[in-house]
């Protein structure tokens, strides 16, 4: 449960943003997020953002104060006319395409819901890392990192997938792997 103190606009789009997480929005809560500008409530544990920077408020709650909830625990994929329910450590990448998100495990690939952002706020801590933006691999399953031109690389997975790492997404990749 949080407090908002913000704009009506930037309301509108956190509460939004926190239904899919399963976070409330009480009047009276502990947990205050307050948008720069307006004044921070005494007595209560607030997190000041700038309006433009909502989103990560929403990653800093996401990835704390719900990382035990069962949800960032497993997923649920559709595939071959069942569902399945699979562990973040067993899927290798997920990709959005026209066939909309899917999962991509060694032995199958999943249709998922929710969006590529969701996944990247919820397993971050687990190792998933975006690459291009339409790609979020699990740096567990990375079986080489391939140099390739212009400040680019190519991850070959452990089904010998090869993923392409754009040039924007290089540099956060290069800062996570000390390389």
């Amino acid at each position: 449960m949080v407090q908002l103190l913000c704009s009506n606009k930037v309301y509108e789009k956190l509460k939004q943003e926190l239904s899919k997480y399963q976070i409330d929005i009480m009047q009276d809560s502990d947990l205050v997020l307050v948008e720069q500008g307006y004044d921070i409530p005494s007595g209560k544990l607030s997190v000041v953002f700038d309006a433009i920077d909502y989103m990560e408020v929403v990653k800093l709650l996401v990835s704390g104060v719900r990382e035990d909830i069962h949800l960032t625990n497993t997923l649920t994929g559709f595939s071959e006319n069942k569902y399945a329910v699979i562990e973040p450590r067993d899927v290798l990448y997920v990709e959005a395409g026209a066939d909309g998100l899917m999962a991509y495990t060694r032995s199958n690939r999943y249709s998922i819901k929710e969006t590529l952002q969701y996944y990247e706020n919820m397993w971050a801590v687990k190792g998933f890392i975006r690459i291009n933006k339409s790609q979020l691999i699990n740096l567990l399953h990375v079986k080489e990192i391939i140099p390739w031109f212009n400040s680019r690389y190519v991850l070959r997975m452990d089904n010998n997938a090869e993923l392409e790492v754009s040039k924007m997404f290089s540099k956060k990749l290069r800062n996570t792997l000390k390389i």
